[in-house]
């Protein structure tokens, strides 16, 4: 969760916003403070192991204040990378540019080598070029191909990947198509439904999900 949802829809049936489909900026319930990073971030320190990696998207605002309390509390930062958005929304309201990428961050306990990198891949930009014309089961959705980048260089074959926020089962693909062990949480049963239906055709893990 950003906290950016707004209660808001920009309408775009002609006039000066054009005509076009409408830009809807609320993303769902969950999305309004009811969990922010500094309740959950502290708690990956407890969870991480010396070879693991954290990687997480958020807000451009507040990723670099996330960065910060990170190396504050003795962690390394090693990228704060992006996903470039080759046909981002229009900026209908027309002041301002299109917002044209969203920035993850990657970050180890140990500082110097030891953490799960596959350098044998091969050298990488830190950013990720794909549209956001592909199909949305989830407002937030991340690409696939977008996930399984990231998981393939920042972790090892059998590890395990934990999504406390797994939405659509985008990283659970990735990880079936990758040999990653993973589990997902999630808050809302009709996602959890959908991340389970998206596993039938790759799972080699049973898919096993808890309300609570």
């Amino acid at each position: 969760p950003y906290n950016i949802s707004k209660r808001d829809k920009i309408v775009r049936d002609g006039g000066k916003f054009g005509k076009s489909k409408p830009i809807n900026l609320d993303f769902g319930e969950w999305d309004y403070g009811s969990s922010k990073w500094r309740d959950y971030v502290p708690l990956v320190d407890t969870l991480l192991t010396d070879v693991g990696v954290l990687a997480m998207f958020y807000d451009k605002i507040e990723i670099g204040v996330i960065a910060s309390y990170l190396n504050k509390i003795g962690w390394k930062v090693r990228h704060i990378g992006m996903w470039i958005k080759t046909n981002p929304a229009p900026q209908a309201r027309k002041v301002q540019w299109q917002s044209g990428s969203e920035f993850f961050l990657v970050t180890t306990k140990n500082h110097c080598s030891g953490h799960h990198f596959n350098y044998k891949l091969g050298q990488s930009k830190d950013y990720f070029i794909h549209s956001v014309s592909f199909k949305h089961l989830h407002p937030t959705q991340k690409p696939l191909e977008l996930i399984k980048w990231i998981a393939s260089y920042w972790s090892y074959e059998s590890d395990l990947v934990l999504d406390p926020f797994i939405g659509s089962g985008t990283t659970a693909v990735a990880c079936e198509k990758l040999n990653r062990r993973w589990i997902g949480m999630e808050i809302r049963e009709e996602y959890c439904e959908i991340s389970a239906q998206r596993l039938k055709q790759t799972t080699k893990q049973k898919p096993l999900f808890a309300f609570g």
